[in-house]
């Protein structure tokens, strides 16, 4: 089999695995999106992935660059990149999306165990323009 029918038949499973988990998005069929945790969680990230022309022979193109993440220090993510290429290498040749997105679900809480959240430059500097007297309570004057 050609990598592009391996694809195909990996993006078809795919499809039918995720039909209606809101955890999952294709951006394209060869560029995905998988939530990792609720929305409200702190913890949660979001894997990119992309697959080049020869996948699943060549690793998939992991990233972690969505605005989701940025409260993920750059620490954890080296460390959830580094975690994810180990599987990728283990599971390379073969149809790996599905393994590798319930791999990053079942540890999750191993990956993100050192994860405290960061206040983003942009937060933090519309923080400054907001007055002080914004956030006086009138109600208990």
């Amino acid at each position: 089999m050609t990598a592009n029918e391996d694809q195909e038949m990996e993006l078809e499973a795919l499809r039918s695995i995720y039909e209606g988990d809101e955890c999952f998005k294709e951006i394209s069929p060869v560029s995905f999106q998988f939530r990792i945790g609720d929305l409200e969680d702190t913890r949660a990230f979001i894997l990119d992935i992309v697959w080049p022309e020869t996948y699943p022979e060549s690793a998939p193109q992991i990233s972690l660059d969505a605005f989701f993440n940025n409260r993920i220090s750059a620490e954890t993510k080296q460390l959830i990149l580094a975690k994810l290429e180990e599987q990728v290498e283990a599971n390379l040749g073969t149809a790996m999306m599905y393994t590798l997105f319930e791999w990053a679900k079942e540890n999750q809480e191993e990956l993100m165990e050192n994860h405290r959240p960061v206040m983003t430059a942009v937060v933090s500097d519309i923080l400054r323009e907001i007055p002080v007297y914004d956030f006086i309570n009138y109600n208990s004057i």
